[in-house]
C-alpha cells in the first residue's frame, strides 16, 4: 500500500472513530465554559477537580490582533496547504484530522514574544499556583482551525498519569462563537477511573461520553488551562471564519511527560525558559 493510501485509511477510521464518539454524545447536556473566581486559588481547585478552568482578560485586544496578524502571515510564508499535508516538521506539529487545520510552532519572535509574556504576567499567580515557578516550557504554537475543518476525536494531550505534569493554556486571538469551531472539554476526566472508562469503551462509546461537557465559547483574549489528561476535542468549524488560538503549555519540574520529545515547541526554545524566567 502506498503512503498515500495508508494515510487515507488513517484518516477515515479516524473519521469512523469520530462519528462513533459524536453519536455517543449525542445526549449529553453542554453549555458554556464559565469563568473561574477570580483568584489563583479559584483557579488552581478548577484545574484540579474539573481539568479545565476559564481565565478571562489575560491577553490585551491590541496583542491579539497583533498575534492574529503573525500567525496568518507565517502561515502564508510556510505554504501551508489545506490537505495538512507535507508540512515540515520544524514549523508544525502533528495535529487530528489535518484538513483545515494547523498546530503552528512559533518562533521566538517580537510578537510571539509580547503575546507569551502578556499571558504569563496575567496569569503569573495562577500559573505559579498550577505548576509551580520552576515548571518548565513545552509547548508554544498556535492552533489554526478554517472553515470546514472537522471534528477532532475525544482525546488526552498526555495518557494517564496518577501525577498532573502538563498544562495547557488556549488563548482566543479572536471571539470563539459556536460554529468555530470551539475546543469541547469533558470536565472531571483528568483521573483515573474517567481513562479506565475511556479505554473500556474502545476510546468510542461508554459513560465518559455521556457525561456533561462544556465549550470554549470565549471572547478574544480569554483563556482557557486544563490538565492535559483531561478528555477534550476541536470541534467542527462550520462558520465562515479562521479560528486562531495561541497556546503554550508548562510542565512541572517533577512531571513525567511521555510526549516530552514531540512537544510542539521549536527546537532552539525547547529547554530554554521556565515559568519563573518569563515572570522576570
Amino acid at each position: 500500500m502506498s503512503l498515500e493510501r495508508e494515510t487515507d485509511a488513517r484518516e477515515a477510521a479516524l473519521a469512523d472513530k469520530v462519528r462513533a464518539q459524536a453519536d455517543a454524545m449525542a445526549d449529553a447536556a453542554w453549555e458554556k465554559i464559565e469563568a473561574s473566581e477570580a483568584s489563583a486559588e479559584a483557579v488552581r481547585r478548577d484545574v484540579a477537580a474539573r481539568g479545565v478552568a476559564r481565565v478571562n482578560g489575560v491577553m490585551r485586544e491590541d496583542t491579539a490582533r497583533a498575534t492574529e496578524a503573525y500567525v496568518r502571515e507565517t502561515l502564508r510564508t510556510n505554504d501551508a496547504g489545506g490537505d495538512g499535508r507535507n508540512l515540515s516538521v520544524e514549523s508544525f506539529g502533528n495535529v487530528y484530522c489535518k484538513k483545515n487545520r494547523w498546530d503552528l510552532k512559533l518562533a521566538y519572535d517580537a510578537p510571539v514574544r509580547a503575546a507569551l509574556r502578556e499571558c504569563v504576567a496575567s496569569m503569573g499567580e495562577a500559573l505559579t499556583a498550577v505548576c509551580g515557578a520552576d515548571a518548565k516550557l513545552v509547548e508554544l504554537a498556535a492552533l489554526v482551525s478554517d472553515p470546514g475543518s472537522t471534528r477532532q476525536p475525544v482525546h488526552p494531550d498526555t495518557a494517564y498519569r496518577r501525577d498532573p505534569s502538563v498544562f495547557t493554556c488556549f488563548v482566543a486571538l479572536q471571539d470563539v462563537e459556536r460554529d468555530m469551531g470551539p475546543t469541547l472539554f469533558i470536565p472531571g476526566t483528568n483521573n483515573a477511573q474517567a481513562h479506565v472508562e475511556f479505554r473500556e469503551g474502545n476510546e468510542r462509546e461508554g459513560p465518559v461520553f455521556r457525561r456533561p461537557y462544556e465549550l470554549g465559547v470565549i471572547s478574544r483574549g480569554d483563556a482557557t488551562l486544563f490538565d492535559s489528561r483531561t478528555l477534550h476535542c476541536g470541534t467542527e468549524n462550520d462558520s465562515s471564519r479562521r479560528r486562531v488560538l495561541f497556546y503554550f503549555s508548562f510542565q512541572r519540574a517533577d512531571g513525567d511527560n511521555p510526549n516530552a520529545a514531540i512537544s510542539t515547541i521549536r527546537t532552539e526554545l525547547r529547554d530554554k525558559y521556565t515559568l519563573a524566567d518569563l515572570l522576570a
